[in-house]
This record gives C-alpha cells, structure tokens and sequence, in this order.
C-alpha cells in the first residue's frame, strides 16, 4: 500500500506546480472519495463475511484501507477494516475544485438600523372642583 499523507502534505502538493504530482494527489484522493466497504469485503446469503483475496482487488480499493485485522477467535475469525476517511478526502478535491468556496459575506451578520418611536400621548388634568367634594 502507498504512504499515507498528511493534510498539510496532501495540501501543499495539490497547490504544487507539478503536474504531476497534483494529479497523483488527485487521483489518490478521488480513490479514497469513491471507495465502498463493499469493494473489500463480501458476505453470502447466511451472513458469513469473507475479505476479497488481495490479488483480486484493484488498486484504487488496496489505496482505500487504512487497516486490514483478521482476528482468528474460537467462533471463526473476526475482521476488522478500517477506510481512510472519505469525507476529508472528498471535502478536499471539492475544495480544490473550487466547490467550496463561501460566500464570506453571507457569513456576516446583518447591521439594520431601527429607530423605534412610540405613540404620542397627551394628558389632561383636571383639577377637581371644590363645589364637587362638598
């Protein structure tokens, strides 16, 4: 299996001026982006899992995993298979391919003035009369 890069290290080379060498980082990253676990791993009717032989897988899968176990127990062999993580590896060719890119003005918030002016009220008082109390 190849060498695992970095983020920072998968970044740098998509920025690189090589050809080259972003199209190998492309294609690595679009192998992790369109990998299924199914690729790896089969099972039949009764739900026995069996691992694809690793002559029969391509070579866009064998990039894929990140981890292979096989762990013989006494009711048969448990497997483990670990992906790389094809979200990040997607997130970043759309990001590379401009996909990304936000809007930074639709993440600021609003600025309204309001001015808000009450009701005028006026008020009358009346004195009372000193004939009206007696």
């Amino acid at each position: 299996m190849s060498k695992v890069l970095s983020l920072k290290e998968t970044k740098a080379l998509l920025k690189s001026t090589s050809q080259a060498k972003r199209e190998a980082v492309e294609q690595e990253l679009a192998a992790i982006g369109a990998s299924e676990l199914t690729d790896v791993i089969s099972w039949d009717d009764t739900g026995k899992v069996m691992v694809i032989e690793s002559n029969r897988l391509p070579d866009k899968t064998k990039r894929s995993i990140k981890k292979l176990k096989i762990i013989p127990s006494q009711y048969g062999n448990q497997i483990e298979i670990e992906m790389h993580d094809k979200l990040a590896a997607l997130r970043l060719l759309a990001k590379h391919y401009g996909m990304l890119n936000v809007d930074t003005s639709q993440n600021k918030p609003s600025v309204l003035g309001i001015n808000i002016q009450g009701p005028e009220a006026t008020y009358e008082i009346k004195e009372k009369n000193k004939e009206e109390d007696s």
